[in-house]
């Protein structure tokens, strides 16, 4: 990933020298210097920022978006329930790195199937009924069920952290 953001940052960069070289062969000599400036700048900028991510202990970029609740659902009962949860959906204090979507497919008759999944993992799975109380219900619990389940997860992933189970690798 940081190996593409460079060699991305670096295309940029190159191209940003090449217009400005064909630009400054065709202004003036005062604006010519004051564009070979600005191309020293930029140069200079964008070295700082390749040392910095070097320096960098985990190697990997910290540009992630967290708690992002996404909307996959189809009809106005999915709608409503993606209004309903996420009006109700409060975010654990130490949860990172997770994306929530709320999927739904309609069903023969009046039910549709709401799913709601973090990271891919399926948490709450129903069936739901167009009446908002049930919704409501529906949309209450589902949250519940989603904060369980982000919270179980930080716990075992700072238990899986620990000393004493990272092992040296020696039998």
């Amino acid at each position: 990933m940081l190996g593409i953001l460079k060699k991305t940052a670096l295309l940029l960069f190159v191209n940003l020298v090449l217009i400005n070289l064909t630009q400054v062969s065709a202004q003036t000599s005062k604006s010519k210097s004051d564009s070979l400036r600005t191309l020293k700048l930029l140069k200079k900028t964008f070295d700082a920022v390749i040392e910095e991510n070097k320096k960098s202990d985990s190697g990997a970029l910290e540009m992630e978006i967290d708690g992002l609740v996404v909307d996959q659902t189809i009809t106005k009962v999915g709608r409503d329930f993606y209004d309903l949860f996420f009006s109700s959906w409060e975010a654990p204090k130490n949860s990172k790195n997770y994306t929530i979507t709320i999927k739904e497919m309609v069903l023969p008759g009046l039910a549709t199937q709401i799913t709601v999944m973090v990271n891919d993992n399926e948490v709450f799975k129903q069936r739901v009924q167009p009446r908002y109380e049930i919704l409501e219900q529906m949309s209450n619990y589902a949250s519940q069920q989603t904060k369980r389940y982000l919270n179980n997860y930080e716990k075992m992933k700072a238990q899986l952290e620990e000393d004493d189970q990272q092992g040296t690798g020696i039998f």
